[in-house]
This record gives structure tokens, C-alpha cells and sequence, in this order.
């Protein structure tokens, strides 16, 4: 018997104004607000492993600039390009509003922030289209992704990780509970 698809907060067509990603510290966990053009904001948990899971989907296509992004023994060609990436990342990033404290909407989607439980991403062509996250609630968020966005979500997921002083990079201690996060390219599903 299979378990019927958890249902979708019915948003659609609702653009985001205001990503807010902070680390509560009596949680351990990642606080994820979304502020959404229709006066609403959705309010996520994230947890230590459902961020890594984000931060393994998206930060290739991010090319966020790191101490070891370019290897000694990476081709000099292919440094140039990761050089050249990282550039154009950082441009990016010096025209986003990191400054601006975010703005609290009247209406709550959720009258409580939801717990993430797992990550799906869906692309196409090789592109991400959509980060999917089923909450414990029962609630799948899916959030439309553009360029912007993924550089505005990893760039906060890395500072918020820092704060928390958790690693993204570094292999889990154990990966027997960690459910696998799926791509969705067309009708193939890959398994990370």
C-alpha cells in the first residue's frame, strides 16, 4: 500500500520579496522565512542535514568563491573558467540586499514554521528548476528557482552554517538515517 502524495501549500504564482535564514541556537536548527509579494511569508525548519542536502543540490550551480575552490592539480584551463565563474558570482553578490533587515508579513502560510524532513530537486536540461522540501507536517514547499536565488540561498546558507558552526563539506558521521535526495530530470530520478 502506498502512502498518498503529502499535499502542496497552494501558493501559485506568488513571487518571493525577502529570503531570511538565520540559526536559533536553542533549536540547532536553521530558520528559514520566506517573504512572499502577497503580503505572506512561509516559515521553515531546516535541519543540520537537510542543509547540507541544499548544499550539495545547489552550491555547483551557486560557484560560490572558496579557499579551495581551484586545486593545484586542476587544468589551468579549467581554473581559468572556475576563476572566471566565481567572478561573476561575486559581481552578483555585491548587487544583492544583504543589508536591509527583513520584513515581517502580516500573514503566516503556516501558523507554525515546519519542520523540512527531506529535498528534492527538480531540473531540467541539466538546469535546477525547483527545490521541493516535504515538511513532517504532511506539506510539500516547492520553491521555483532562478540564478538569483540559488546564489541569495547558498550565500546564506553558508554564512547561517558558519554561525552555527557547522560544516557542509565534511561527511556525516553517520549516513544510515539520511534519506537520499533525489534529482528529477524529465521522468529520470538520480539518487545522490
Amino acid at each position: 500500500m502506498t502512502a498518498p502524495p503529502a499535499p502542496a501549500l497552494q501558493k501559485t504564482d506568488v513571487g518571493i520579496l525577502q529570503l531570511n535564514l538565520s540559526y536559533i541556537a536553542d533549536q540547532d536548527r536553521l530558520l528559514l522565512r520566506v517573504g512572499l509579494s502577497e503580503n505572506s511569508e512561509l516559515v521553515v525548519w531546516l535541519s543540520y542535514r537537510i542543509s547540507r542536502m541544499i548544499w550539495q543540490l545547489l552550491n555547483g550551480e551557486a560557484h560560490l568563491p572558496s579557499a579551495n575552490s581551484i586545486q593545484t592539480d586542476t587544468p589551468p584551463s579549467q581554473a581559468v573558467q572556475q576563476f572566471q565563474q566565481e567572478m561573476q558570482t561575486s559581481q552578483a553578490l555585491q548587487k544583492m540586499d544583504f543589508q536591509s533587515p527583513y520584513t515581517p508579513r502580516q500573514d503566516v502560510v503556516n501558523n507554525q514554521p515546519m519542520l523540512v524532513t527531506n529535498v528534492l530537486l527538480h531540473s531540467q536540461d541539466g538546469k535546477p528548476q525547483a527545490l521541493e522540501m516535504p515538511c513532517l507536517e504532511g506539506i510539500n514547499v516547492r520553491v521555483n528557482l532562478n540564478q538569483e536565488l540559488i546564489l541569495a540561498l547558498c550565500n546564506m546558507l553558508q554564512l547561517s552554517c558558519k554561525e552555527a558552526a557547522w560544516d557542509l563539506t565534511s561527511t556525516p558521521p553517520m549516513q544510515v538515517a539520511a534519506a537520499p535526495a533525489i534529482t528529477i530530470e524529465g521522468d529520470k530520478k538520480v539518487l545522490h
